[in-house]
């Protein structure tokens, strides 16, 4: 997995491409969002449009930012989510713990 990032609209946003499955990935997303709390950056979109496949160590990921997040009074967006993410989510029930956009710009903007 990688991670580009860019703030737009004040908001940090994430895009993440490959595989989210965890490991070290996963820890090197975690400090970027720890990170980004400590600048007080914690309006996030994570950008899942160039992920091709995860599992539930990616979706473990992905909600232990949300819960940092959360707990700093901020939110984490998830947008640009294919199919074949979408069905895992729905599965454990996800899709009603993230706030989800079909654009990035429509995430942004649910900030506001």
């Amino acid at each position: 997995m990688e991670i580009e990032k860019k703030v737009e609209s004040g908001v940090l946003i994430f895009a993440l491409e490959g595989d989210l499955m965890g490991g070290p990935e996963a820890e090197a997303f975690q400090k970027e969002i720890l990170a980004a709390i400590e600048r007080e950056q914690v309006q996030v979109v994570a950008d899942l449009s160039r992920v091709r496949w995860m599992n539930s160590s990616g979706l473990g990921m992905l909600i232990r930012a949300l819960i940092s997040l959360r707990s700093s009074s901020g939110d984490l967006r998830l947008a640009s989510i294919s199919e074949r993410l979408r069905r895992p989510m729905e599965i454990a029930r996800l899709d009603t713990v993230f706030q989800q956009y079909d654009a990035v710009t429509e995430a942004i903007n649910s900030f506001n």
